[in-house]
């Protein structure tokens, strides 16, 4: 059998003597390539740090470009060791075009119309696109399966045009929901190897994070939006 080490850093604060873990950073050092090497390498080969700065905390590796323009030195990328997996995080306007937001149509109170509210974003492995709408359950295949949509916004309920308001409004079709918003749940949309659900990131609020476990996914979606980030930079 072989040996994986790793060298484990953890961190604590001491208050009226009593030490609190505040986090602890894992690097495997030998017998092995972990996710997070694993993205810093793949990120190197692709040329990735040609045009980002990388810069190391405790808890995450960030990449800022090296020649921001004025208003762009946030971070383009973020990776972060989880116990669930590596994370990514991304900015949101570069995930735009790419993923598939799913929500219900929701009444505006300051308004007579309607906005919509999310309950989940995720993005369909490109690889795996017919796997993921072919185990759509059947509610969801007349909007879904049926033209192939992978990207975009999606309402589980209908609205309707206000005809008798002088400006152009709407409203909610009552009990129009294909499911209940409270029984809707991200996880078993689909073939959960399919796609990846991603989620605000509380450190950074302007991204989308997506949590990790396989190195053949990491090395999909790094790929896919490591090219991306590259061209729009």
């Amino acid at each position: 059998m072989s040996k994986i080490i790793y060298d484990v850093i953890q961190r604590f604060e001491v208050e009226n003597g009593v030490p609190r873990l505040v986090s602890t950073n894992i690097e495997m050092i030998a017998g092995g390539e972990d996710l997070m090497s694993l993205a810093i390498n793949l990120l190197e080969k692709l040329g990735f740090n040609d045009k980002f700065k990388v810069s190391r905390a405790s808890q995450y590796i960030g990449y800022r470009l090296k020649n921001p323009t004025k208003g762009a030195k946030r971070y383009q990328l973020v990776l972060a060791q989880r116990k669930e997996g590596l994370c990514i995080s991304i900015p949101q306007d570069i995930l735009d075009g790419h993923i598939l937001e799913i929500g219900y149509w929701v009444d505006i109170q300051e308004a007579p119309d309607v906005g919509f509210s999310r309950v989940g974003v995720i993005w369909v492995n490109p690889s795996k696109k017919d796997i993921f709408l072919e185990s759509l359950p059947p509610e969801y295949w007349d909007f879904l399966q049926s033209e192939e949509i992978t990207v975009g916004e999606i309402p589980l309920n209908q609205c309707s045009l206000n005809s008798n308001m002088p400006d152009e409004s709407y409203s909610i079709i009552p009990n129009s929901e294909i499911i209940p918003r409270n029984e809707f749940r991200i996880e078993s949309l689909s073939n959960n190897q399919s796609y990846l659900i991603l989620q605000e990131d509380k450190l950074f609020p302007y991204t989308w994070q997506a949590c990790i476990g396989s190195k053949e996914v990491l090395e999909e979606f790094l790929g896919y939006f490591a090219k991306i980030l590259m061209e729009k930079n």
